[in-house]
């Protein structure tokens, strides 16, 4: 499955390690892979999400309110939304005083910093997490001979093709079919996840773990050679 794409976003490190350290507990206890980048201000969170490419893969803000030195979370969370954010926003801030301001802005919920945060942030965090995995219901489908597949493209990682034959890796398998990956790219159009790499592999971006030396290593473990040419692109696009 297509790990999850979290910001988090606060300007205390102490905090930052905190969360982080609660996601990777919901990552193992729930089996769910999380991709997290972390932002120390507001204005950080805005520069990368003004770029539409990178604000169309998140999946859940994690948002301080109170950061001195620029604007506070409310203020950044009405930004996002003009920019047309539709992910689901969730508040984590010391204070229970800007909760109204938190309707206005659409957040998905509002957790304070008290003694049972680690739980109700727990909680808040997979009901985000269920509904963004509901929002990736887009589908494709694939014909060979006497068999149909529907494939949800959130769930794949990578088209590989030999001699016409295009081989399609996702979370419950694979299926092979007759076709070119220009066409994959076609069907694809629009969707910016996906990277030609080389002649013979189209991989997604959101389930590349890591760049070896000269491969892309995915998070069901396939490693893919990736030609110099993609390199410098690719190593970009997993950095968003």
């Amino acid at each position: 499955m297509k790990p999850l794409k979290v910001a988090l976003c606060d300007d205390n490190p102490k905090e930052r390690e905190f969360f982080h350290n609660i996601c990777k507990i919901i990552r193992d206890r729930k089996n769910i892979q999380i991709k997290l980048k972390e932002y120390e201000s507001g204005d950080s969170l805005l520069f990368d999400m003004e770029d539409t490419r990178i604000m169309t893969t998140v999946d859940i803000v994690l948002l301080d309110i109170n950061m001195p030195g620029g604007d506070d979370g409310i203020v950044v969370a009405q930004k996002l939304r003009e920019f047309g954010y539709q992910g689901a926003i969730i508040f984590i801030t010391k204070s229970n005083e800007h909760w109204r301001d938190a309707f206005d802005v659409e957040a998905f919920n509002y957790i304070t910093k008290d003694k049972d945060v680690e739980a109700r942030f727990t909680n808040v965090f997979m009901k985000a997490a269920k509904e963004a995995m509901d929002r990736r219901g887009k589908t494709l489908l694939f014909s060979a001979i006497g068999e149909i597949r529907k494939v949800e493209i959130a769930t794949i990682s990578h088209f590989e093709i030999s001699a016409h034959l295009v081989t399609v890796y996702y979370d419950k398998g694979t299926f092979e079919f007759i076709s070119s990956l220009a066409k994959i790219e076609n069907l694809l159009f629009g969707n910016d996840d996906f990277m030609r790499v080389n002649r013979n592999y189209l991989i997604s971006i959101s389930h590349v773990e890591r760049i070896d030396d000269k491969n892309a290593v995915m998070f069901n473990g396939a490693v893919i050679p990736v030609a110099p040419k993609y390199m410098r692109a690719l190593k970009t696009a997993v950095k968003r």
